[in-house]
């Protein structure tokens, strides 16, 4: 029989892999459909370049728009309730909103920030940001420069036409990345970080 602690992994694993399969069907259909099209005897050259344009770029780009944003959302859920009711140290919600609301809480946890997923998504945070306030547009951006450097340093992240996109790179790092903090905050909030007297 599984306690409660293994029922929670389940659900942090099952949410977030049932994004990443709604990303994976819908862009094999987006694919599929692609297909149909360049087969089609019945559109013009000219249908055929809009279309394959937009099954080709436009909709996989806001695809993976839309599942970066849910796995966020799935990330502050989560937050939540681990905070919530994996909180032995009772440590209080931060001032500010979303992934950095729990920063005290993930910096007790863990015994220090210094977690490479936690700084994966502390970056990715300000992706998100620009999507959701200002549709990705980098100029209008207070973190404009951070923007353009994420672009700069990896392959997850681009910047077109003044839009800060998201590479399928990016978007498997950032699953890999919540999967394993919150799984890791998980493990730690179940076995709290003691501290040794000192002599």
């Amino acid at each position: 029989m599984i306690d409660r602690n293994q029922m929670f992994e389940l659900m942090l694993r099952q949410n977030i892999s049932c994004i990443a399969l709604y990303h994976n069907h819908i862009n094999s259909g987006l694919k599929k459909a692609l297909e149909e099209i360049e087969h089609d005897t019945s559109l013009s050259r000219d249908d055929k370049t809009y279309l394959k344009n937009e099954y080709e770029v436009n909709f996989p780009d806001k695809l993976r728009e839309t599942s970066f944003l849910l796995m966020f959302g799935h990330l502050e859920e989560m937050l939540y309730l681990l905070w919530r009711d994996k909180n032995p140290n009772s440590v209080a919600l931060d001032r500010g909103h979303g992934f950095s609301k729990y920063k005290s809480y993930i910096k007790a946890t863990l015994g220090s920030l210094n977690n490479p997923n936690y700084l994966h998504l502390a970056e990715a945070q300000h992706v998100r940001n620009a999507i959701i306030h200002i549709a990705g547009r980098v100029t209008l951006s207070r973190e404009s420069e951070k923007l353009r450097s994420l672009a700069r340093k990896s392959t997850y992240y681009s910047i077109k036409m003044d839009r800060i996109k998201v590479s399928i790179e990016g978007l498997y790092e950032l699953q890999r990345s919540i999967s394993q903090l919150t799984r890791t905050l998980l493990k730690k909030s179940t076995h709290p970080i003691t501290t040794s007297p000192t002599n």
